[in-house]
């Protein structure tokens, strides 16, 4: 049986165990309330309902990306999603028993039911979670890169990565790796770093195959596009038809549909809060609550963004464009709450009304940065074959301070791989993220400085059978 077979096969495994316990936990809720005896009008309901509820409870829990891969992931991650897909089928649940007259349900059922199913998928997913730890965890990672420096940039994101699952066990430069392949023998993932050469890489992962190793690939931005590309025969030559990034003529039109719908209602949901911010910004800091700057939007059209300023008055007056960071002093006290909550981006429901911006997209930016990043980064025009969105899997997937080349490459992945699905994911798991305020934390520049200092002043040194990472002050 394949890989993906297997993959597939657990996940149908955990959607009819999930289904098991949304269902367990209900009627535990029926036990705890009613006792033994459970009157039959609401039982009835529940037996009526049972089968679209399900239906209904799946689709959540997939919006929600609860089977996805959660190998190596975060296990307060984990809760965290559990907790807001049950909490979304419960309000979904709530709003039945007011929208079908038929359905006799009571409300307190509905309320234990959640607890109990949080209690009984939290028990189930961290024993499952940690079983996996417990098999896949502490892997020996070696790092293969140009040079210690780059190297170290690596080291430093196994680091930061959810403890447990990997050790960095060495770096060897990619000058020295057949000098030293024995190294590959002892680990268990070996990195590769975007900066090897094609030969370099294919010669390595070749290697590593031949021992059983894993091999950790940083895709080059135009490897993103290879992902959809479909098999093709021309006479006995096997090739990959390539298109260009973009939506078709349908998924614009269904995406446009969906931002109408969906922006439409929620700016009648969030009126009050709207209505809240735009009396509260400018009476705690000088200056007009509605913030507008120009941004480039969809095959560079320029449009202007609106938000609820969060920043001081003519921010950039000394300045000049730039970038937030960490502690920014131009942040308001009100400011630093709405844009942890993202409740400053409210008003961009307008711009997606008018046809500016999409719910979900690459994140806009101004003029100034676009050109800075295309000398480094040609692909980044890429990402304005969209239009740019209120939030997007960049938003989602990475940190306010990730850099725009790993940035990048999710609103590339974005672009390739858009459905109607995948929006609605994104949109969800947004809620998620609004709550996750170091998502929304500028770029840090002590941090910064620590790092460029690091590099400088220590050397890496690799303790063999210890598995960590010992500075090393160079005399």
């Amino acid at each position: 049986m394949s890989r993906n077979s297997v993959v597939k096969f657990y996940k149908v495994l955990f959607s009819i165990f999930d289904l098991f316990l949304v269902n367990v936990g209900i009627i535990l809720a029926f036990r705890l309330k009613f006792g033994e005896v459970i009157p039959m009008y609401n039982w009835s309901s529940y037996i009526t309902i049972w089968p679209f509820l399900s239906f209904v409870a799946l689709i959540i829990f997939y919006m929600f990306d609860l089977y996805s891969n959660w190998r190596r992931k975060s296990l307060y991650h984990l809760i965290y999603t559990i907790v807001l897909s049950i909490g979304m089928l419960s309000l979904f649940t709530m709003a039945l028993t007011f929208w079908y007259r038929g359905f006799s349900f009571p409300r307190s059922i509905i309320v234990l039911s959640f607890i109990i199913q949080v209690i009984l998928f939290t028990l189930v997913r961290s024993f499952i979670w940690w079983i996996a730890k417990q098999r896949y965890g502490r892997r020996k990672v070696l790092i293969i890169d140009e040079n210690l420096e780059q190297g170290l940039q690596f080291a430093r994101k196994f680091m930061q990565h959810t403890s447990g699952w990997f050790i960095i066990h060495n770096f060897v430069p990619v000058s020295e790796w057949k000098r030293m392949m024995n190294l590959i023998q002892e680990v268990d993932v070996v990195l590769l770093s975007p900066s090897l050469s094609r030969e370099q890489q294919a010669d390595i992962l070749s290697y590593c195959s031949r021992y059983g190793k894993e091999v950790l690939l940083v895709p080059e931005l135009f490897e993103l596009f290879i992902l959809d590309a479909e098999p093709q025969q021309i006479d006995d030559m096997l090739v990959l038809s390539v298109q260009p990034p973009g939506l078709t003529a349908a998924q614009l039109f269904l995406k446009r549909a969906f931002d109408i719908v969906v922006s439409a209602v929620l700016i009648v949901l969030l009126s009050p809060i709207m209505l809240v911010l735009f009396i509260l910004v400018p009476l705690t800091s000088k200056g007009p609550a509605i913030f507008k700057q120009e941004r480039i939007g969809r095959n560079g059209k320029e449009y202007m963004i609106y938000k609820f300023r969060s920043m001081v008055h003519n921010a950039e007056q000394k300045t000049g464009p730039t970038l937030a960071t960490d502690d920014d002093p131009r942040i308001t006290p009100l400011g630093k709450f709405i844009r942890a909550t993202r409740l400053d981006e409210i008003p961009q429901l307008f711009n997606v009304l008018r046809g500016d911006m999409s719910l979900v997209g690459p994140r806009p930016e101004r003029a100034f940065f676009i050109n800075q990043f295309k000398e480094n980064l040609p692909d980044y025009t890429y990402r304005m074959s969209v239009k740019p969105g209120i939030t997007g899997l960049a938003q989602v997937m990475a940190k306010y301070s990730t850099t725009v080349e790993d940035k990048l490459r999710f609103d590339l992945m974005y672009v390739r791989n858009y459905s109607l699905a995948l929006d609605i994911k994104i949109l969800l798991q947004t809620l998620r993220v609004v709550f996750q305020w170091e998502q929304s934390s500028g770029v840090n520049h002590n941090q910064q400085l620590y790092e460029q200092d690091l590099i400088k002043k220590l050397n890496l040194e690799i303790a063999a059978g210890q598995g960590k990472i010992v500075g090393k002050r160079r005399s």
